[in-house]
């Protein structure tokens, strides 16, 4: 596997959807260092892509950080990522987080949206603009 450029990681961060909050490459290399698994995807050598799972290996997962640059998107790639890190989960219940507005794309992929899903969220998630709530 090619080693991660962490600034080149939070790069990516900050041009796709989620870009509205500036993510730190160290704690991002922390962040998907710590996960049970993780899908980066490059173009070449340009980092296009990445996502990552949380998982306890017997009952649940959780995906975080789905980003594919914008020039990417609607070519299959996401969904390709998406079917590959949910492949390495060996649960059946797999939660996540969709920014405002991309839940048609997971609803494509097969999630559903959750009536009891509740969160403790941090200021910017949590502020209404933001549309989390």
């Amino acid at each position: 596997m090619k080693a991660v450029d962490w600034e080149e990681a939070s790069v990516l961060f900050e041009r796709a959807p989620l870009g509205k909050q500036k993510r730190d490459s160290e704690q991002l290399r922390r962040a998907f260092e710590a996960s049970y698994a993780a899908v980066i995807v490059y173009d070449s050598d340009r980092l296009i892509g990445m996502c990552r799972a949380l998982c306890d290996g017997e009952y649940q997962a959780a995906i975080y950080d789905m980003v594919i640059l914008p020039e990417y998107q609607g070519k299959g790639i996401g969904k390709g990522m998406l079917d590959r890190l949910c492949d390495k989960l060996p649960v059946e219940n797999i939660i996540l987080y969709s920014a405002p507005g991309r839940e048609g794309f997971y609803m494509k992929c097969g999630f559903k949206k959750m009536r009891t899903a509740m969160a403790k969220l941090n200021k910017f998630m949590s502020d209404p603009k933001a549309g989390y709530f």
